[in-house]
C-alpha cells in the first residue's frame, strides 16, 4: 500500500474532501462537511433507528454532484418506491443484492476498484466481517474519491474492526416522525433523528444533535425543513404511512 493511500486509510483527509448531505447541521457536525471521500463512514442505531433511512439519504445527496452512487443491499430490502421517497435518482443508482456477507464485501470492493461512484451504501445489519476485510476496503477506499458508507445495526454484536478503520461514526436514533397535515389527512414527509458523533477524525466539536431528515427534498438549497404543501398530497393517514415510503417507512415502523 502506497503512502498516500495509507494515509488516507488512517484519517489525514483534507475537510473539503467530504460531499454535502444536505443537512446543514449534520454536515457541521461532521467535521468533513459531510461525508468524508476516500474514507470509511459508519451509520449504527437499532433496527428501525433510521440509520438506513439517513445512508439512503445521503446517496440521494451525493446524486447531486451529477456522478453515480451505488447500494449494496444484504437484506434485500430496498424498494423502488423507497428510492423514490427518499428523492434517489434511480437512472443512476446501482443496486445490488448479494446472497451473502462475503458476497457482498466483495461486491462492495469491486465498486470500489471501478472509481465511478459517487458513494457507495453498504447495508450490513447485525453480520461481522473479518477485521482483514475491513482493511481492504479502507484501502481501496483510499485510492480513489468514493464515499463508503457502512449501515450497521447497534447491540451486543458489533462489527468485528470497523469503530476502529472507520474516519467517521455516527450514531442514529429516530425521535419522531415530521407530518404534513390538514384538515382531513396527514402524510409522513420526514423523521426527527437524534444524531451522535461517536467518533469523527476530523476533530469536530460537536457530539450530539436532532435533524429532520425529509423524506422528499426541494430541488435546491438548504434541507432542515420542508414546506408544508411539499409532498404526498394524495394520501393520508398513519396507517397508509408504510406503503408511501415502501421499505424506509417499513424500516423504521418500530420507532414511531
Amino acid at each position: 500500500m502506497g503512502l498516500h493511500a495509507a494515509g488516507r486509510l488512517f484519517g489525514v483527509n483534507p475537510p473539503e474532501a467530504g460531499f454535502a448531505t444536505g443537512i446543514p447541521a449534520l454536515d457541521q457536525a461532521t467535521g468533513f462537511a459531510g461525508i468524508p471521500r476516500g474514507l470509511v463512514s459508519e451509520l449504527t442505531g437499532p433496527r428501525g433507528g433510521g440509520a438506513l433511512t439517513l445512508g439512503l439519504r445521503t446517496l440521494a445527496a451525493a446524486l447531486d454532484h451529477g456522478g453515480l452512487a451505488a447500494y449494496v443491499d444484504l437484506p434485500g430490502t430496498f424498494a423502488p418506491s423507497a428510492g423514490a421517497a427518499l428523492s434517489l435518482d434511480l437512472s443512476r443508482l446501482v443496486v445490488v443484492r448479494p446472497p451473502d456477507a462475503d458476497a457482498a464485501l466483495q461486491a462492495t470492493a469491486t465498486l470500489l476498484r471501478s472509481n465511478a461512484f459517487e458513494a457507495l451504501l453498504l447495508d450490513l445489519e447485525a453480520t461481522r466481517p473479518p477485521v482483514n476485510r475491513w482493511s481492504h476496503l479502507a484501502d481501496l477506499a483510499g485510492r480513489g474519491a468514493a464515499g463508503l458508507v457502512v449501515v450497521t445495526a447497534s447491540g451486543r454484536r458489533r462489527v468485528t474492526g470497523l469503530p476502529y478503520l472507520a474516519s467517521l461514526r455516527l450514531g442514529v436514533a429516530c425521535r419522531g416522525w415530521r407530518w404534513q397535515r390538514s384538515r382531513l389527512t396527514q402524510a409522513p414527509i420526514g423523521l426527527a433523528l437524534e444524531v451522535r458523533v461517536l467518533k469523527s477524525r476530523s476533530g469536530t466539536g460537536v457530539r450530539r444533535l436532532v435533524i429532520d431528515c425529509p423524506f422528499l427534498r426541494r430541488s435546491g438549497g438548504p434541507q432542515d425543513a420542508l414546506p408544508l404543501d411539499a409532498a404526498l398530497p394524495n394520501h393520508g393517514g398513519s396507517a397508509d404511512a408504510p406503503g408511501m415510503v415502501g421499505a424506509a417507512a417499513g424500516d423504521l415502523r418500530a420507532a414511531s
